[in-house]
């Protein structure tokens, strides 16, 4: 049998090459050489361009590996750091499971627009009446997004946030977080109510923001049919700047 077949997808195994993604948001190629039982993994300290990945004991990243079923990603933390001659090592412990990295089941459109996040209530319905601008106080976040689809939402946010964590999010679609933190609601239309599940939250560039994927749930046709009828409004706008620009 397969030794690929005989391992389940999701788990990590000697020999997979694989990416880290530092907490700068770089990413770094390297590959598991071995492991101690069930315990920490090793793998050679990546370099680009001759530069050494920083990264020292208790560091959290990201670690990436693929099968034929797909993109896998687990959470890492670094539990030693060892030199070889001339050779940098790490020891990495696991400390979430695999998670595919699932495909897009729909468009998504890149744009920017205020989107707050709030703590998710047991009654979503009545948490998502609750929300409001009036709810400023119970705000965790006020963050822009990044893309957008009927099925779900890219944000960078400042907060770190966990898989599968319940949010309700206030899209503010004709509205930037500047507008909303100094409350300037002059002829803004009302914000759309969501409820969402973390399903990505990776850092950004730098450490101190984190690209945070969520998938919408317990949506009505209504909200459907309004995210939709976005999208397809805002594509359409940028067809036209863009075919305006190569005039």
């Amino acid at each position: 049998m397969d030794l690929e077949k005989a391992v389940d997808d999701e788990i990590i195994i000697v020999g997979d090459k694989v990416d880290l993604v530092a907490q700068s948001g770089i990413v770094y190629r390297t590959m598991i050489e071995d492991r101690l039982g069930d315990g920490p993994f090793l793998a050679g300290v990546p370099n680009r361009k001759g530069v050494y990945m920083h990264v020292e004991q208790d560091d959290s990243l990201y670690l990436v590996f693929y099968r034929a079923s797909g993109r896998y990603i687990a959470q890492m933390k670094v539990v030693a750091v060892e030199k070889r001659g001339e050779i940098r090592y790490m020891w990495m412990m696991q400390t979430t499971r695999a998670q595919k990295n699932q495909r897009r089941e729909a468009f998504r459109l890149p744009v920017e627009f205020a989107v707050q996040i709030f703590e998710f209530t047991e009654d979503a319905e009545q948490g998502l009446k609750y929300v409001g601008d009036e709810a400023d106080e119970n705000v965790l976040e006020t963050v822009n997004c990044r893309d957008i689809s009927v099925t779900g939402i890219a944000l960078l946010t400042k907060r770190k946030y966990e898989f599968d964590e319940k949010y309700i999010l206030s899209l503010h679609l004709d509205r930037t977080p500047a507008s909303i933190r100094t409350k300037s609601l002059k002829d803004s239309s009302p914000a759309l109510h969501m409820t969402a599940t973390v399903k990505r939250c990776i850092p950004w560039r730098t450490g101190n923001i984190f690209n945070t994927g969520m998938q919408f749930f317990g949506m009505t046709e209504s909200m459907s049919d309004g995210i939709a009828k976005y999208v397809l409004n805002e594509q359409q706008k940028q067809i036209k700047r863009r075919r305006r620009l190569n005039l």
